[in-house]
């Protein structure tokens, strides 16, 4: 469950970040001090929240744990993606890379020519595909309401 929760706040994010309509709200948060993801962050979460609240879906997953590794490698891949976007990754190398004689010296300008659209792509497709696969087993709401 903590999954889909994360997998469906992650593509509501990706969505809002696509809307200019948002760009006021990006522009106040920007002069709050606040990232500038920050304002869809709340915004996602606060609609998945109410989602699974509303429609009970802790209680109405057939097989809680199916589309679970998609779900897992999709969060995995995104979060790559995202730290290579950022350039974490390269600052990260660049702390093991001490010696020039060493075996990681040139993985910093390797790592730092990756390209992050290909895997926020792919860590979104398989978000994608993990929630369709939990969200298409749930029991039916005819069913839940005669057993609730």
């Amino acid at each position: 469950m903590k999954r889909l929760f994360v997998g469906l706040v992650l593509l509501m994010m990706s969505f809002l970040s696509a809307l200019d309509s948002l760009e006021v709200l990006r522009q106040f948060g920007t002069r709050v001090g606040l990232f500038r993801w920050v304002g869809e962050l709340l915004i996602a979460l606060a609609a998945v929240a109410l989602f699974a609240h509303s429609t009970k879906l802790h209680r109405r997953l057939l097989f809680p744990r199916r589309g679970g590794h998609l779900l897992a490698a999709g969060i995995v891949v995104y979060a790559l993606g995202a730290a290579v976007a950022t350039g974490l990754v390269v600052t990260a190398l660049g702390w093991f890379a001490i010696e020039k004689d060493s075996l990681l010296a040139p993985a910093p300008a390797l790592v730092a020519q990756i390209v992050p659209l290909p895997l926020l792509f792919a860590g979104q497709l398989l978000l994608v595909i993990g929630v369709f696969r939990a969200m298409t087993n749930l029991v039916p709401k005819s069913e839940f309401d005669a057993d609730y």
